[in-house]
């Protein structure tokens, strides 16, 4: 595979026509400057250095009052602080045992009444091989309100000769006198309130690195009683399927993107091989009740992203960095591609089952569309950019380009109400975002 795409093929992507009228992409070029549209671009509103005692932030949310952001640490520490003054509402320790070197506390969500928040504790805070798990803060002072029993894996593959389950009490003491950490534990990869806040939507993930990213999860949990409703186990479809290797896959999958998609009450995700499920609570119970892996449903297939690279021989296995719906359920986009950087955005009308767009080449990772025509994309790597797109008049709105306006590409939060985006500039400032003009509404 060459390094850079050949002239002409960088000269057909800009040329590229949208299939489907009323929406649509603009070139976003993989090196040098990109320029928003200047009669409809996004600007920083204001610069906000918060009272985090001198701390680098790790993540962060917008609390549902939209004039407040709950954020964690990289010293292991939560705040909430005020977005008028930049002042510290209250600060609580999240002890944890420092896994590598940029860790803190993720703050996954907010619940809608705002009276909570969801992140991780840890079982022992001194060992680095014990599991993180699901808790509950309150968000008027951080204190832990809930915690979720930590999962173990449910990985079970006899042509891949693979078995992950609990194996017993004998055999936990017998890896913990040899100095083996556990293989059956899974860790918390991320979490999301659905359905109004009477659910909760958890991925996992295996709690050793290496060649277990294929062990994933997704758990819905009752909220209130924290009982587990419903659970599915990420395996391969069928006809892409290579059963010698864990769970179908011949691609490590570093991540899992994923969402529940309300219009349709279904959860959409991609996987390593460039398919994109739905899959709903049939589907998961389906999927739940029976212990091979190979012999799991994976789900109907939606959409799979094609690119368009000539130097790519696969054109159907961009691995799905990224998944986003539309909020009125009919667009679904999804970032798309290989390591070396072929990495597209793709658009996809879910009713009508036409593409939309196909983007140019360039480093795209977390993708979020608060509206119906906003698309933000966040950098699939740390040097990436970060940009803001209207998705119906194809123009780019936002891009960060020079020092006074680098954006983390991974750290960024959504104002739950207002045309507003909450932005990472350094290891301690927050940007505000905004459309020129006067404050309106997704």
């Amino acid at each position: 595979m060459r390094q850079y795409l050949p002239l002409i093929g960088i000269l057909f992507l800009s040329l590229w026509t949208n299939p489907t009228s009323g929406s649509g992409f603009p070139t976003i070029s993989r090196e040098g400057t990109n320029t928003a549209d200047p009669t409809s671009a996004w600007q920083i509103q204001s610069r906000i250095t918060p009272e985090i005692d001198g701390q680098n932030i790790f993540s962060f949310q917008y609390h549902t009052d939209g004039k407040s952001v709950i954020i964690g640490t990289t010293d292991f520490y939560i705040y909430r602080i005020s977005l008028l003054d930049g002042s510290s509402i209250w600060k609580v320790q999240a002890k944890m045992y420092y896994q590598k070197e940029f860790d803190g506390p993720k703050i996954f969500d907010v619940s809608p009444d705002g009276k909570n928040f969801l992140s991780f504790g840890q079982t022992d805070p001194n060992l680095q091989s014990s599991e993180r798990y699901l808790v509950v803060r309150s968000s008027d002072n951080g204190s832990i309100s809930k915690k979720f029993p930590a999962e173990f894996s449910v990985f079970y593959s006899v042509t891949a000769d693979i078995d992950y389950r609990y194996p017993g009490d004998e055999s936990k003491h017998n890896r913990e006198a040899a100095g083996l950490s556990p293989n059956w534990i899974q860790t918390i990869d991320s979490a999301k309130y659905i359905d109004g806040g009477r659910k909760i939507l958890v991925s996992y993930k295996h709690n050793m690195d290496g060649p277990h990213f294929y062990d994933r999860r997704l758990v819905i949990y009752e909220t209130n009683s924290g009982r587990k409703l419903n659970e599915f186990q990420l395996t391969s479809d069928p006809n892409t399927a290579d059963w010698t290797q864990p769970a179908g896959f011949e691609i490590a999958h570093h991540q899992f993107p994923y969402l529940h998609v309300n219009k349709r009450n279904t959860i959409i995700y991609g996987n390593a091989h460039g398919r994109i499920h739905e899959i709903n609570e049939s589907v998961m119970l389906q999927n739940s009740n029976i212990p091979l892996v190979e012999e799991k449903p994976a789900g109907p297939i939606v959409y799979i992203p094609l690119s368009t690279s000539p130097d790519l021989e696969t054109k159907d296995r961009q691995t799905v960095r990224s998944v986003t719906v539309s909020p009125d359920g009919k667009n679904l986009y999804c970032s798309a591609g290989t390591e070396g950087g072929y990495i597209q955005v793709y658009g996809y009308n879910l009713e009508t089952k036409k593409e939309l767009f196909r983007s140019s080449f360039f480093d795209a990772g977390e993708l979020i569309a608060p509206s119906n025509d906003i698309l933000i994309i966040g950098g699939l790597f740390s040097s990436g950019k970060f940009n803001i797109v209207d998705t119906k008049k194809g123009i780019l709105l936002f891009a960060s380009n020079e020092e006074d306006n680098y954006i983390h590409p991974h750290i960024f939060s959504v104002h739950p109400k207002l045309r507003e985006v909450l932005a990472l500039s350094s290891g301690r400032e927050l940007l505000i975002l905004r459309p020129q003009g006067a404050v309106s509404p997704w």
